[in-house]
């Protein structure tokens, strides 16, 4: 960490400088290994060859793609960059689990072989890849041309050791049945286990296969449809057919039993609101412009799910056929954020920059898709309100709140004939990036509704401005079907009792590091930045406070909290959702000392995040935070973000 806690000398430079050449060399090995699988590939897909010659290299291809799995450097591609390079014939997930050994990177590769070359039987081959961290890499080939086609998968302790259950579809027949399959790892190698499925008795219509050493396979011969999913607590399946009166939940127990259920389908809403569907992540990335947006999948509506996704692409992407020519000198770099998702509501807001060669400067990006998931279309803020005086009469009243709060006065400089025209347009996108700057967007949350308008570029170049769904008066409201809804999850606002007031005697606030700010799971709440003494020494501390300075939630302990000194308090925080599950996260750096040494008075950064969890509470992934530290990506919040945004991280 900056050389702050641990001795500099020239044998450590030279042992770095070693690891530096070694480091190179793997490169080199790894990126020409990739290239020969991708030319592998070619040829697979080439159907004017010889179909011998093709059928030969998909065993080539898939023996070479378990040794590239193997490779430290492979870990590091996104699972939506690992699918793209291989012409979308790999279907890629990857997921963090914490057991009691440490905390475990699974990702599960799937690769299709040409239909038209092996028929639709054995044509599937699934991988396991697995490490705790980039030293530590192991794949293993888990289906060697197997039907079944993975989704979804769990990894949990039990008796036994460590068990990856899988979970997707067998193609093979019709209807579709899904699969479950249970593996253990012994060693370093993951071995197929039978599933102990009892005496269990299946609802009427439900079929089971239940074969030893392979996987039970659930149909249901009176539906076309039917979804496999992972259950929210992580510990099983929730398999549903077109009919929810005949769900299943298949639940697993530490001995290895598996219990299967049907009486728990009606509590499939209890559940979570955003359990119908997930969300990834895709970029584009090209000609000096990356926009990364999401994509819905496990929708059970595929055409619905293909209909929103191509709205979600076309509106992430708007205004980038202007800009084709790699020599326009355009660069752009936008990320999103999920301002709200649910059942029936999907909000999106984009964020980042355009800078046009020879520009002055560049320009900061601001635009929205919200999206009504039951009508698959996009909602305009006049689909919402109806956008004429008494609205802005509301807006320039004072009830609506700046999230920049040093931009809470500039909407004042707006007549209202402008916010009418503004407004009434909101959402409705030009078609050109320079355009979109001068356009003004909307977006939700689960309790407030926001507005974006365009500012002069000495003030950000827009300004967002929210308002609570309680502050609008039922005559400036359109389609009440939406409201009803929209305002349903207003309960989710802090319901945890307080525990008094902040002790300012102990705990000295930092005000400069202390803001209002919206939290998912919290509703509107004050993020307040410590100092306090442990042990005569000095230590960062954050607490939530509600609208009556009582506390209502105070944070785990800072990564550096346990071994350093605070002297120098909070230098960065920002709110943002940085692993993409719906819910804002805390990002810090703070400046610490050692105390000890010729350089103990030297202050250097700590940074730390507090994932949200649905629960109303935050953590910390020590792993995480240990490797964002050692490696520098802890001088600025921007470091913070890129580095963990190439993380697959699930706290939920």
């Amino acid at each position: 960490m900056n050389g702050c806690t641990k001795g500099n000398d020239s044998s450590k430079a030279a042992t770095n400088h070693t690891r530096s050449l070694q480091n190179e060399a793997k490169t080199i090995s790894y990126s020409k290994k990739l290239d020969t699988l991708l030319e592998t590939l070619h040829i697979i897909n080439d159907e004017n060859m010889n179909s011998d010659v093709r059928q030969n290299k998909i065993q080539d291809f898939t023996q070479d793609l378990d040794l590239l799995l193997n490779e430290p450097e492979s870990v590091e591609i996104t699972d939506g960059e690992f699918a793209e390079k291989f012409d979308n014939k790999l279907t890629v997930i990857t997921k963090s689990f914490q057991l009691k050994s440490g905390r475990l990177n699974v990702r599960v590769v799937n690769y299709r072989a040409p239909t038209t070359l092996t028929g639709t039987i054995g044509d599937k081959y699934t991988f396991i890849q697995w490490w705790s961290t980039k030293q530590l890499v192991h794949a293993q080939m888990l289906e060697d041309g197997g039907p079944e086609l993975t989704t979804d998968f769990v990894v949990r302790d039990s008796e036994h050791g460590i068990q990856l259950w899988l979970g997707g579809y067998v193609s093979i027949y019709h209807p579709d049945p899904v699969f479950v399959d249970l593996w253990e790892l012994s060693g370093q190698k993951w071995s197929q286990k039978s599933i102990d499925v009892g005496k269990m008795k299946l609802p009427d219509a439900w079929e089971l296969n239940k074969d030893m050493n392979k996987p039970i396979m659930f149909e249901n011969r009176q539906h076309d449809s039917i979804g496999i999913e992972v259950l929210d607590h992580g510990d099983g399946f929730l398999i549903n057919s077109d009919d929810s009166e005949q769900n299943l939940i298949i639940e697993f127990s530490k001995s290895g039993e598996v219990r299967i259920d049907s009486e728990y389908s009606t509590t499939l809403n209890t559940h979570s609101e955003r359990q119908s569907y997930e969300l990834i992540q895709e970029e584009y990335s090209k000609n000096g412009m990356v926009i990364k947006y999401p994509q819905i999948i496990k929708l059970k509506d595929i055409a619905k799910q293909k209909s929103l996704n191509q709205i979600l692409k076309t509106d992430a992407l708007e205004g980038l056929q202007n800009y084709a020519d790699s020599n326009s000198g355009v660069h752009v770099e936008i990320d999103y954020e999920i301002k709200r998702q649910s059942e029936r509501f999907l909000s999106v807001q984009y964020t980042g920059i355009h800078y046009v060669k020879d520009a002055a400067y560049p320009s900061h990006m601001f635009y929205t898709t919200n999206l009504d998931m039951k009508q698959a279309s996009r909602i305009k803020l006049r689909d919402l309100v109806k956008v004429e005086k008494p609205f802005i009469e509301l807006i320039k009243s004072g009830k609506i709140t700046a999230v920049q709060p040093e931009q809470q006065g500039l909407i004042g400089d707006f007549t209202k004939d402008d916010l009418i025209q503004l407004l009434t347009n909101a959402d409705v996108t030009k078609g050109s990036l320079a355009e979109v700057e001068m356009e003004s967007f909307s977006y939700f949350t689960n309790d407030s509704l926001g507005m974006s308008v365009p500012m002069a570029h000495v003030v950000g170049d827009h300004a967002e401005y929210e308002i609570d769904f309680s502050q609008i008066p039922e005559n400036i409201r359109q389609n009440e079907e939406l409201w009803n809804e929209l305002s349903s999850t207003e309960e989710q606002s802090v319901s945890t009792v307080g525990s008094g007031k902040l002790d300012t005697v102990q705990y000295e606030i930092e005000e400069s590091q202390s803001f209002q700010t919206t939290l998912e799971g919290f509703g509107k709440v004050r993020f307040v930045s410590t100092q306090a003494k442990k042990d005569e020494i000095p230590k960062n501390y954050f607490f939530l406070l509600d609208d009556r300075e009582q506390v209502i939630y105070s944070f785990p302990d800072l990564y550096g909290n346990e071994w350093w000194y605070a002297d120098e308090g909070v230098e960065a925080l920002a709110f943002k959702d940085v692993n993409k599950d719906g819910l804002k996260d805390v990002i810090i750096i703070a400046y610490y000392e050692t105390g000890s040494g010729p350089d103990g008075a030297k202050p250097f950064p700590i940074a730390d995040i507090y994932f949200q969890k649905k629960n109303k509470t935050f953590i910390t992934l020590p792993e995480l935070d240990e490797a964002l530290n050692d490696q520098g990506h802890n001088q600025t919040i921007k470091d913070v973000i890129q580095y963990v945004s190439k993380q697959r991280i699930n706290v939920n």
